[in-house]
């Protein structure tokens, strides 16, 4: 019952919301007793119900509330579905279903006829009984009408805009806050349940209990809570009903499913087809947990040339986001996957925290989990990033992941952020693996359609050698307590190192002896997977084709690249024993910091050299 107490918190805490629609939100917060709805056709009447215009609704105007019962707000399949009270599909407005029409009508006069009756209802109910929906509607040309009479579409659902009633009633029903209050009381006067009031297992309240819960949450997934399986065995056994299983109050669901509708559509993060939410129930901002910490207010942190400005500027992000923090400040993290099938929604993944452990957390991860990348200085790529590059398919120089793979090592990499658990194993083998084939990867330019076309020039090597090298470091963090520096490290002895220092410089020597009207792939990024295999042997090869490009450079670069490789080749063991043996993923880093450092030093020590 915990993430449908925090959704009650929510809600109660954003109550001034409740039915406000804002324009920077993709759906409002929705009252108890209402849903959220796409509305197809507008229909606009005078304060005496009588037609005036109608239009089709574009798709890209936001949804609206609507007032539901609880049976209107689940399932509206089978032979008798219930009708919503208010807006609703022309199959129930008009006459020609007799028993959908009559449903309808009789909801709407016992509620216009009621202490809790409002203005609008008088005009809308008028109209209705008037039976000239149709007709309106067509010569407007917002339906089609069959042969017979009957709407092409008849699932098409309506929305009513009411005026001539004075300055405060008139308008839209959807953003009417009275009329919200008006259905609430009424609804709230005529409900009735199978059992008396019981004691909600969410509240703590006793209130009548709710046999049918709202769906919507995610799109496709018809509900969160379902206890009406009387064949399959779900409690039998251990109960006599569902209701002795647990008991959920009606205002306790409502105010749930709408606060965490609300959450998904406007802060849900959706991966493969599951959904990450991440929250505070007061409705302090606090970071995305599958992105980058960043800093408070949105912005990423600024670029850092050094691990110590890294840092600081970590730090900095981190003091940021704590400041409108209470000290018991509380965190909800949670996954929701809904079934290719509609069904039942899954809670994948949940988690509460403070604030506080919750913000150390992310900035432990970005701390260690970090690398210098390029002209964008030290970064922590994203859990994304991490992901596509490791389990995606290579294709144009880009990598497309598989949905199923994507939403379940997401969600590895979150349960590990959130909950300090050492980086996978697995996840750091693929990114070396991938990382041992680079050529694959070319640089490509991307054109961007627009007003003016643009041209964006991408990297996918050097993205994926950052992302790499992050997830290396942080996996020696992790499980080994190493850490990484930036730096190339000269006194490093260690083999892979040594060795991946040795194919960054075979590549620079090939590539200093092109131009960009003769460039090609060099010998040692075709060969970089045998050379991971079989250092020594492949190293060899390299030496011997690098024979003829050594000739083509200037003496003092000969000089400075034969004297490098002559200091690194000393450092390998003597023993020749275990030199071919397969290079661990320490070969990367080495790769790195020497490709790194030559492209800082070379130029400067070449000149040196020549004078």
């Amino acid at each position: 019952m915990g993430l449908l107490q925090k959704a009650v918190e929510t809600y109660d805490a954003m109550v001034g919301r409740v039915g406000v629609v804002y324009e920077n939100e993709k759906e409002p917060l929705a009252p108890i007793s209402h849903m959220i709805a796409r509305a197809h056709i507008e229909i606009t009447l005078d304060q005496d119900g009588k037609f005036v215009s109608a239009r089709a609704v574009d798709d890209k105007e936001p949804k609206i509330i609507i007032p539901a019962t609880e049976k209107s707000t689940g399932s509206r399949s089978g032979t008798k579905p219930p009708s919503h009270p208010l807006c609703d599909e022309i199959k129930y407005l008009a006459p020609y279903d007799a028993e959908k029409h009559r449903s309808y009508v009789k909801q709407l006069e016992n509620w216009t006829n009621s202490d809790f009756s409002h203005s609008k209802l008088n005009a809308i109910l008028k109209y209705i009984q008037g039976e000239s929906i149709l007709q309106d509607l067509s010569q407007f040309n917002v339906i089609q009408l069959e042969s017979s009479g009957k709407p092409v579409n008849e699932k098409l659902l309506v929305r009513w805009v009411v005026n001539g009633l004075g300055e405060v009633s008139s308008g839209p029903c959807w953003t009417d806050i009275s009329l919200m209050q008006s259905f609430i009381c009424y609804y709230a006067t005529t409900r009735k349940s199978d059992i008396p009031p019981t004691l909600c297992m969410v509240s703590g309240s006793v209130e009548l209990p709710v046999s049918k819960h709202p769906k919507g949450i995610i799109p496709g997934a018809v509900t969160l809570i379902s206890s009406n399986d009387e064949q399959g065995f779900t409690f039998r056994g251990r109960f006599d009903s569902a209701w002795q299983a647990a008991t959920v109050g009606y205002a306790a669901s409502q105010k749930a499913h709408n606060a965490l509708r609300w959450l998904v559509a406007n802060q849900g993060v959706p991966f493969g087809g599951r959904i990450f939410l991440c929250w505070n129930p007061q409705g302090i901002q606090v970071p995305k947990v599958t992105d980058p910490m960043g800093r408070k207010g949105g912005g990423v942190v600024q670029r850092s040339a050094t691990p110590s400005q890294y840092q600081k500027q970590l730090r900095k992000a981190l003091s940021g986001w704590k400041e409108d923090l209470p000290q018991l400040a509380g965190v909800v993290i949670v996954a929701f996957d809904a079934p290719s099938n509609p069904g039942r929604l899954a809670v994948t993944y949940y988690n509460e925290l403070l604030a506080s452990d919750f913000l150390d957390r992310l900035y432990d991860w970005e701390a260690s989990c970090r690398w210098e990348n390029g002209p964008y200085g030290i970064q922590s790529p994203s859990l994304f990033q991490i992901v596509s590059w490791a389990f995606g398919t290579p294709r144009n120089g880009k990598t497309e992941v598989d949905d199923r793979i994507l939403r379940q090592q997401m969600q590895r990499l979150v349960a590990c952020r959130v909950d300090k658990a050492p980086f996978p194993l697995d996840i750091e083998r693929a990114l070396v693996e991938r990382a041992s084939n680079l050529q694959l990867f070319q640089e490509m330019i991307e054109e961007r359609s627009g007003k003016t076309k643009e041209k964006i020039r991408k990297y996918p090597r050097a993205d994926l050698l950052f992302t790499a090298c992050a997830a290396i470091r942080k996996y020696h963090c992790d499980h080994l307590k190493e850490e990484w520096d930036m730096a190339l490290d000269k006194n490093c002895s260690d083999r892979s190192y040594l060795f991946g220092r040795l194919l960054a410089i075979a590549e620079a020597v090939e590539n200093s002896t092109y131009t960009d009207e003769n460039r090609r792939e060099t010998n040692a990024m075709r060969m970089q997977k045998a050379f991971a295999l079989r250092p020594m042997a492949t190293w060899r090869l390299l030496e011997e084709k690098l024979g003829s490009y050594y000739k083509q450079l200037s003496p003092g670069l000969r000089l400075y690249y034969r004297k490098l490789t002559q200091e690194i080749v000393d450092k390998l063991p003597v023993s020749d024993g275990g030199l071919n043996q397969k290079l661990d993923d320490i070969y990367l880093l080495g790769y790195y910091h020497q490709r790194a450092y030559r492209t800082e030093k070379s130029d400067q020590q070449t000149t040196e050299e020549e004078s």
